[in-house]
């Protein structure tokens, strides 16, 4: 009786060059050309299937970096533009700068949003704090923060 073989026998017809290849691959990993074949076959599915199976967790980390960078870049040209107007005052943030008496330049820690404009504030970035008998002196409490430009703004307004 003769022994019956679970492998299939699949043919192809290859370069010579890519033939070469193959030997030279062969022989340098000490295997034959259809283990060779086999393993390069092998290797390449498990590569894509695991690429496949990441591809969500990647979309969603280039989207979540797009956003990142979005947001940079205009907290970096709203820096830049030389501009005096801070943009569009946020509801209610005229009574809260009304409590302020002074303000004070600082190096932010943690981001915090620019409480005349709503820009957000990066950390590292020099931004000014506002001081006055009604605002907090315990991290936390509700401080006014204001960027450059909303500062700017502030000596036009007293002007008109």
């Amino acid at each position: 009786m003769s022994e019956e073989r679970k492998d299939r026998l699949i043919q192809t017809r290859v370069p010579e060059r890519l033939e070469t290849t193959l030997k030279e691959a062969a022989r340098k990993h000490r295997v034959t050309v259809s283990q060779m074949i086999r393993n390069v076959l092998e290797d390449t599915f498990h590569l894509v299937d695991g690429v496949v199976a990441n591809v969500d967790q990647i979309v969603s980390d280039s989207v979540e970096l797009a956003q990142q960078v979005g947001k940079e870049s205009r907290r970096v040209r709203s820096a830049r533009s030389g501009g005096t107007s801070c943009g569009d005052p946020l509801e209610g943030s005229a009574e809260r700068l009304a409590r302020i008496d002074a303000w004070n330049r600082v190096v932010l820690n943690r981001p915090m949003p620019c409480t005349k404009c709503g820009v957000e504030l990066a950390k590292g970035s020099r931004v000014y704090v506002g001081l006055g008998a009604e605002t907090g002196a315990e991290p936390g409490d509700d401080r006014a923060w204001l960027c450059a430009r909303a500062v700017e703004s502030l000596h036009e307004d007293s002007a008109e």
